[in-house]
This record gives structure tokens, sequence and C-alpha cells, in this order.
């Protein structure tokens, strides 16, 4: 069976061809026009968001000090920088945690966060004085961190360690070995529990010296295993050694220790310095 078109089908036909090809132009001209507009607007309404953020929402109403005992919290805001009423996102954590670090000596550790909504926490670790570095205007006492709390003491602190041969205000590459050195020993004595220890002599690294309750000498030798001959030698220090007199022990050879008695004070053999935290009534 065949189909015929009359010649007045065919040209309904194609006019309806065009006809659709026509609104298929015009739809995606429209889409070209109406896609650049969308974009506009999109961009538009992130735009206003954002300044929305930035000006009326998250806003500081509240800065919450955690972990001070020491400084007076409207000083400790103050230096940070962060004021209420500002937004959160333009608060500085790195500016306000590096201020307050270095200007607050008893600062040892800061971490500023934002706490959203409205909120910045200022986390403060405080410094534990735990040693004395002798220097030319006196002691300066320091941190189990190294960090320096007060400087130009006439004394050392009842029961504390005092540190000879580094420097606070020496900025040399051997003066920075030694204050790690320093730092090393003074975390390894805290992880031991050593406590009773009056001196540290670190003007050799070759030959490390420490002095016990006023009246045993420790030598330690060099750094090598040094954490591993400061728990040898503490052990035989408390456990096993007289609790009278004078004593020498030598543990700068790694596993083994000697020791021996002294007819002179530990201070006398490495040569005193005045401030060393005892009397002549006590040496006697």
């Amino acid at each position: 069976m065949k189909f015929r078109f009359k010649k007045t089908e065919k040209k309904q036909t194609e006019e309806r061809f065009v006809e659709n090809a026509k609104r298929k132009q015009r739809r995606a001209r429209k889409r070209r026009t109406v896609t650049p507009f969308l974009i506009v607007v999109s961009v538009f309404i992130f735009a206003a968001a954002v300044y929305l953020c930035l000006t009326m929402l998250f806003n500081v109403d509240r800065i919450v000090i955690e972990g001070n005992t020491i400084y007076n919290e409207r000083d400790l805001i103050e230096t940070s920088g962060i004021e209420k009423g500002e937004n959160l996102f333009e608060v500085d954590t790195a500016y306000a945690e590096n201020k307050l670090y270095s200007v607050y000596s008893y600062v040892e550790e800061v971490e500023v966060k934002r706490s959203f909504p409205n909120a910045v926490t200022i986390k403060i670790v405080e410094a534990t004085p735990f040693s004395v570095i002798e220097e030319a205007d006196g002691y300066t006492l320091v941190s189990a961190g190294g960090k320096v709390l007060e400087r130009g003491l006439e004394e050392v602190p009842y029961d504390m360690l005092s540190v000879r041969g580094l420097s606070t205000v020496t900025n040399s590459e051997d003066n920075a070995k030694r204050m790690e050195l320093m730092k090393k020993i003074v975390n390894a004595m805290q992880d031991l529990g050593m406590e009773g220890y009056n001196f540290l002599d670190l003007t050799d690294t070759l030959e490390i010296t420490m002095i016990y309750d006023n009246r045993v000498k420790l030598v330690l030798g060099n750094e090598l295993e040094l954490e591993y001959k400061l728990q040898f030698a503490n052990n035989v220090i408390s456990e096993k050694l007289s609790k009278t007199g004078y004593q020498l022990v030598d543990a700068s050879s790694p596993g083994e220790i000697m020791t021996k008695e002294m007819t002179v004070s530990p201070w006398d053999s490495l040569g005193r310095v005045s401030g060393t935290g005892y009397s002549d009534e006590d040496e006697e």
C-alpha cells in the first residue's frame, strides 16, 4: 500500500517543521539570556550572605579565658587585641597567641579558638618555675620549657635547680645547643620524678655534672644515652647510697656506676659561687 501526500498537506508539514525549529531557537535564545541573569543573581545573593555574616552575624559577645590564675583577665583580653562586637572571622588568632605569649612571662602555652556562633576562647597553660640559670646580673628563673620567667634574682629559690654554663641573652649556636641540652635533662628529670637536685653544670658538655642534696656529686659525662644514665644514677642515689656524707657518683659510662666517698663538699670541688642556695652552716 502506498501513501501520497497532497501538495497542501506537504506544505503544512513543512510549515510545522519550520515553526518547531523557530520555537527551539527562541527557547535556546531565552536560555542564553536567562543563564547570565541567574549567575548575576546568584553572585549577588552570595555576596549579600557573606556581607551579612561579616557585619551582623557571628559577632563576638563573649571572650572566655581558661587556665589563668595569675593575670588580670581584662589585661589579657586587652593584650590579645580581641574586642567584643568584632566579627569572628576577623579575629586574628595567631596574633593574639603570639602577643599573649611574648608579653606575659608565665604564659607557657596559649591557644585562641573561635567558638561559634559568638565567642572566643583563650586557653592558657601557665609556666611552672623549674630552674635558675647563673648569669652576670644574677639568677634567671626559667620554666621546664626554658621560658624566661624572671631576671636578676639575687638568690636561688629554695629547693630549685641551679644551672651553670649557658645564657638566656646569647644567641650563639653553641649556647642554643646547651639550652636544648638543659631542656632535655629537665624533661628527663620530670619524667623520672627526680627531686632534690640542686645544681647542673653544662660548662663542659663532655663532662656534665650535677649535685644532689648539696652533698652528692653526680658525673654524667657527655650526653650519650643521657636519659638512661640519669635513671640509673637516680636509682643508685635514692636507694643504695648512704644518706649522709659527701659522695661521688660517676655514671659517665652507660650501664656502669662508680661511687666513692668525698672529703670535701661537691660545691668546693666545682668552684662554688654565691647564691648556691645554702649557707656555710648548712655545709658544715
